[in-house]
C-alpha cells in the first residue's frame, strides 16, 4: 500500500510509427530503465510470474502482443531469476460462448511458440492449485481462491492491454486481475459491483510491476472484437498499478481519470496514486501520447436504454429496476431475437416489472422470456405468468445474476427447441468479427500467422 503523500513513478515510451519486434524490445527496455532497471524489481534466484491478457481468441488489441511478451521474457532472463511463468485463464464468455480453452488460445495466437522458444513456463490458471485467502476489508470478495503460484512468487508482473470496456469503462492493470479468479468468482459480483470486486482482489497482493501494452490500443465497445483499434504505439509501466491505470486513461484522452471506478476506489483504499499531480511521469509526456479522446463504450456515452428499448419491433419489453449489467443483457438478447422478426417476443427483466394480469396478457406463452434472478423472484402478475408458463411447459425462465453466458446458452437452446436455430456442433467457430480482427492485425504484423491458418482450420 502507498504511504500517504508518497509519489508514484510512471514511465511512458512512445514510438512515432508502428514498431517491429526489435523496436518493441527497445521500447520495453527503455520503459523499465526509466523506472530504475529490471534489477530493481527482479533479483537472481527469484520466481517471477506474469499475469498476461489472452482471455479471448483474437490478436491485439484484444490480447497482448506476443512480441512484447517475448521482449519481457528476454529482459527478465538477464536478471537470472529461478523461473519465469506466464499465467492466464480464459473468460467465462470465451469458455461457454466461443468454446475455446486457454491452451487453444495461447497456441492460436503464437504465445506458446514464444514460451517454448524462450525456455520459460506457461500455466493455464484453471489448472492451478489454489489457496483460500482473506481479502481484508473486501466489500464484494471477503475470501478469494487465489492461485498459489502467485502467492508464492517473489515477483508478480501485471501485463494488460490498453482498452475500453463496456462494463468498467476501461480495462487496464486492475481489470486484468479478473482473470486470476475461478469461474465461479469471475461470475460473482459481475453487476454494478464489478469494479468493487476487482479492487478487492488487490487487497491480497499488489503487483510489483505493471506494464500496459498500448502499442495497439482499443476504443469503443470493447474489450473484444467489438472495439476499434487505435495505433497508439505506446508502452506505459509503473511499480504502482493504480498510477499506471490513471496515466493510461490520460493517454487515452480521458479528461478526469477518476471517472473510472476501479482507479478511484483503488486510490481511496490506499493501493496507489490516481491523482496525476501525485505521479511523476518520465519518458514521453502524456500530452505527446494523446492522439484524440478515445471513443468511450456506448454504455458510458449513452443512456442505459438507448440500445435496449424502443429499438426492436419484434420485442415487447417489461423492465423494472435493473442494474447496468441487466440493461446490457437486454441489448444482447434483443440482438439475438431480432433475427426472428416474424415472431413477437415478450421479454421481462428486473425488479418489479409491471406486467398485466394473465387474463389480459396478449402473447402466446411460448414467446415469453423471463430473464434474471430479479424477475424470476417477482410476485404479483409476474408470478402468475411464471406459474402458467411452468404448468404449460411454455416459454423460457432464465435465472442468473447477472444472466450472462449460461443464460445466453439457455436462450440459444430454447431457440433450437422452437426450431428457429440449428443446434451447435460443439465446436468453436470463427466469427466475422474475429476474421476482420485477424486481417487487420496481420497488416500491422505480417510475421504473425495464427495456428488455425497454418493447419487450415481457419474457416
Amino acid at each position: 500500500m502507498n504511504a500517504k503523500n508518497e509519489r508514484s513513478l510512471v514511465s511512458i515510451v512512445k514510438n512515432d510509427t508502428v514498431a517491429d519486434a526489435a523496436r518493441i524490445e527497445e521500447m520495453l527496455r527503455e520503459s523499465i530503465e526509466l523506472l530504475g532497471g529490471i534489477g530493481k524489481y527482479v533479483h537472481e534466484g527469484d520466481t517471477v510470474v506474469i499475469k498476461g491478457n489472452f482471455f479471448s481468441p483474437a490478436p491485439p488489441p484484444v490480447t497482448i502482443d506476443r512480441r512484447l511478451v517475448r521482449a519481457l521474457f528476454r529482459i527478465l532472463k538477464e536478471a537470472n531469476p529461478k523461473s519465469i511463468t506466464l499465467l492466464e485463464a480464459v473468460s467465462v464468455g470465451t469458455k461457454m460462448g466461443r468454446l475455446r480453452t486457454t491452451e487453444w488460445i495461447v497456441e492460436e495466437l503464437g504465445i506458446m511458440d514464444v514460451v517454448r522458444e524462450e525456455g520459460v513456463n506457461f500455466m493455464a490458471l484453471e489448472n492451478a492449485e489454489r489457496v483460500n485467502v482473506p481479502a481484508p476489508g473486501g466489500r464484494c470478495l471477503q475470501h478469494i481462491d487465489y492461485p498459489k503460484v502467485m502467492l508464492d512468487a517473489d515477483v508478480v508482473i501485471d501485463l494488460p492491454c490498453m482498452k475500453t470496456h463496456c462494463q468498467t469503462y476501461v480495462t487496464l492493470g486492475i481489470k486484468n486481475y479478473q482473470g486470476i479468479l475461478t469461474d465461479e468468482q469471475k461470475y460473482h459480483s459481475h453487476r454494478d459491483d464489478l469494479s468493487q470486486k476487482l479492487v478487492d482482489i488487490f487487497r491480497v497482493r499488489l503487483p510489483d510491476l505493471t506494464i500496459i501494452d498500448g502499442l495497439l490500443a482499443m476504443e469503443g465497445d470493447g474489450s473484444d472484437e467489438s472495439g476499434i483499434p487505435v495505433q497508439l504505439n505506446t508502452i506505459v509501466a509503473s511499480p504502482d498499478v493504480v498510477a499506471a491505470d490513471a496515466v493510461s486513461c490520460a493517454c487515452m484522452g480521458m479528461k478526469d481519470v477518476l471517472d473510472v471506478t476501479t482507479t478511484r476506489l483503488a486510490q481511496f483504499y490506499g493501493m496507489g496514486n490516481a491523482d496525476l499531480d501525485k505521479i511523476d511521469v518520465v519518458g514521453t509526456p502524456i500530452k505527446d501520447v494523446i492522439v484524440k479522446e478515445f471513443q468511450w463504450p456506448s454504455t458510458y456515452s449513452k443512456p442505459y436504454d438507448r440500445f435496449a428499448i424502443g429499438v426492436q419491433d419484434n420485442m415487447d419489453i417489461y423492465i423494472g429496476g435493473a442494474c447496468r449489467e441487466c440493461w446490457n443483457r437486454v441489448r444482447s438478447v434483443a440482438s439475438i431475437l431480432s433475427k426472428y422478426p416474424d415472431r413477437k417476443w415478450t421479454f421481462i427483466m428486473g425488479a418489479d416489472p409491471k406486467v398485466p394480469p394473465l387474463s389480459e396478457f396478449d402473447n402466446d406463452l411460448e414467446n415469453v422470456i423471463i430473464y434474471g434472478d430479479c424477475a424470476c423472484a417477482c410476485g404479483a402478475n409476474v408470478k402468475e405468468l411464471r406459474n402458467a408458463m411452468l404448468l404449460k411447459g411454455k416459454g423460457l425462465i432464465v435465472p442468473g445474476c447477472p444472466p450472462f453466458r449460461p443464460a445466453i446458452k439457455m436462450l440459444n437452446d430454447y431457440l433450437v427447441k422452437l426450431g428457429l436455430q440449428e443446434p451447435s456442433d460443439g465446436k468453436g467457430k470463427f466469427t466475422a468479427d474475429q476474421k476482420k480482427a485477424y486481417a487487420y492485425y496481420q497488416k500491422l504484423d505480417p510475421t504473425w500467422i495464427p495456428k488455425s491458418q497454418k493447419d487450415g482450420t481457419f474457416k
